[in-house]
């Protein structure tokens, strides 16, 4: 015969409460979901504190969110009669794939084409705002990356200390369809070692 249950001793793995409290379905935050600051900007080290003024955000991202891979490649070792006897791990790296929207945007422009060859004219009498971007073999800019995010009373920040963009996707220019940026940036490790950060905050005050 089952036995009723007791809610002042759920079972094991913590309240049923708890446990659905920890999922997560992000949302870019209303100052921005992807931001970006020169190298030297005072980085965030918590989910929660306001970003330092130097960010600035990359606009609309796409519905498809912000995409992070961690890459480890590794080798497998066998002993003589077959065994897996070790994995070594060859080499780590991490990638961040989004789509920018706002394409008449100097900050897009730049993350997309790099700073140096952007250049940004105020409107006039004659012509509004012009954006005028050289295309080129120049290396993109390292900077400090930022993904912000929340859900229900959950914050989440991803940071990057030190990163680049290193491809930029197909753009299509057609009626049916957003022009947008496909952003790939890839982290190189800090002076710790570390390729990113990452902060959560429950939000629950006691």
């Amino acid at each position: 015969m089952s036995q009723p249950f007791n809610w002042s001793n759920p079972p094991a793995g913590g309240s049923l409460q708890a446990q659905v409290a920890e999922i997560a379905a992000p949302s870019p935050k209303v100052t921005g979901g992807v931001l970006y600051a020169p190298l030297g900007t005072p980085m965030p080290t918590d989910a929660t504190t306001p970003l330092n003024a130097a960010f600035v955000t990359l606009g609309r991202v796409s519905s498809d969110g912000v995409d992070k891979t961690e890459d480890r490649k590794t080798t497998d070792f066998y002993d003589w009669g077959g065994n897996l006897i070790a994995v070594l791990q060859d080499s780590f790296s991490i990638s961040l794939k989004f789509k920018l929207l706002q394409l008449m945007n100097a900050d897009v422009q730049a993350a997309a084409h790099g700073a140096a060859n952007v250049s940004v004219t105020a409107p006039t009498t004659n012509t509004g705002t012009t954006i005028s971007s050289l295309i080129n073999a120049t290396l993109l800019n390292v900077g400090i990356w930022v993904i912000d995010a929340y859900y229900e009373l959950m914050s989440m920040r991803f940071v990057v200390p030190y990163g680049r963009p290193t491809n930029v996707g197909p753009v299509k220019w057609v009626n049916k369809e957003l022009a947008m940026y496909d952003l790939t940036v890839r982290p190189f490790p800090d002076n710790f070692n570390n390729h990113a950060y990452e902060y959560w905050n429950d939000g629950i005050m006691l």
